[in-house]
């Protein structure tokens, strides 16, 4: 499975290694674009883009001023949009996606030893670690979705 189309739409999950198997982790779907790295390290694997709500909140790793280390934040932006700025806006919004056996990890490339993590806890929010396995989920499964809620013809009306 490539989910690095144009507009593809996928569902992610993350799995708790430790959880209960009648409990179950939540699904949300992202929009995944590839992106233009001109220093794009290839073993740490594909730069990628992603969004959320259909597309419209855009996934970027920065460090607020005061803060020790960097945190995930939606944007309001369009993944379409975001796509054509200069490498240097998009930078904070790239993530390297590589393959851990049948699953994924997304490492900030602004920002390299941290990344995105979640937990199978219901009301906790996406973050980013630099620590790997540990209490928070920085695993992923993808699975392409075939109605995603944003058509590549919808992306560029």
């Amino acid at each position: 499975m490539s989910f690095l189309e144009e507009n593809s739409g996928v569902k992610t999950d993350s799995e708790d290694w430790e959880r209960d198997e009648s409990q179950s982790c939540s699904e949300e779907t992202f929009f995944v674009l590839a992106s233009h790295l001109s220093s794009a390290c290839e073993e740490k694997g594909s730069p990628i883009l992603l969004a959320v709500s259909k597309g419209e909140l855009c996934l970027c790793c920065e460090k607020d001023k005061g803060q020790s280390k960097p945190s995930l934040q939606l944007k309001k932006k369009k993944l379409t949009d975001l796509a054509t700025e200069k490498e240097q806006a998009r930078r904070p919004f790239i993530f390297y996606r590589a393959e851990v056996g049948s699953k994924n990890t997304l490492e900030s490339v602004t920002h390299p030893g941290w990344f995105i993590c979640t937990s199978c806890n219901s009301g906790e929010p996406v973050g980013m670690t630099d620590i790997l396995g540990k209490r928070e989920h920085t695993e992923f499964s993808f699975r392409r979705v075939h109605k995603a809620e944003m058509s590549p013809t919808e992306a560029t009306e």
